[in-house]
């Protein structure tokens, strides 16, 4: 597990009133890019990078056209996102995403804990001292299930809740839970205030 310090972080709000938390950061001289949001291309000027997707919507791939990806990963299951406008829900925005790139399965080259519900292929990115949680896990509540492309999520969803609560009991409670959307906090911090990790 590659060990991640918080302060080399640097967050970005992209995909407009959406805000997502787009994340870059450097490691052995590669630039990572974790859910390029719309808009993205505006704080790092096209630079060289790689590009690591929590999950396939809309507001978390948009702004990969604006990057110079060389490597993209991405879970299997949620591959077909980057290409399927009904799948990402692109068309809901009138900005329709569809694009033909190759991609890395993002499980054979980074920590990931898996955790379906949101989207099928939804995982959690773990670096030490820095869980990327996507739509997963936000400080104060969970994703939705009900933008799932698969019928009776809901469960799913409460079932990964469930075993990312048992999991991230395991793991320093100094580490910081960093979401898609909103704030971010440490797992000791979650734990206090997101009603699902009580």
């Amino acid at each position: 597990m590659e060990k991640l310090s918080f302060k080399d972080l640097r967050i970005f709000r992209t995909s407009g009133e959406l805000q997502v938390n787009t994340y870059l950061f450097s490691l052995h001289g590669i630039n990572y890019v974790v859910d390029p949001g719309k808009g993205i291309g505006k704080y790092v000027d096209r630079i060289k990078c790689d590009v690591i997707i929590t999950h396939g919507h809309y507001d978390h791939i948009a702004g990969i056209r604006e990057l110079e990806v060389d490597r993209l990963y991405i879970s299997p299951e949620d591959s077909a996102f980057l290409r399927e406008a009904r799948l990402n829900l692109s068309g809901f925005f009138n900005d329709i995403v569809s694009m033909d790139i190759s991609w890395y399965n993002i499980d054979d080259y980074f920590d990931t804990l898996l955790a379906p519900g949101h989207t099928p292929g939804s995982r959690i990115v773990v670096f030490e001292g820095v869980l990327f949680t996507g739509d997963v896990v936000f400080s104060d509540t969970v994703g939705r299930a009900d933008l799932n492309p698969i019928p009776g999520q809901q469960r799913v969803m409460s079932k990964t809740v469930r075993t990312l609560s048992k999991i991230f009991k395991q793991f320093p409670q100094d580490w910081y839970v960093c979401p898609g959307h909103g704030d971010i906090v440490t797992l000791e911090k979650l734990f206090k205030m997101n009603p699902f990790f009580k």
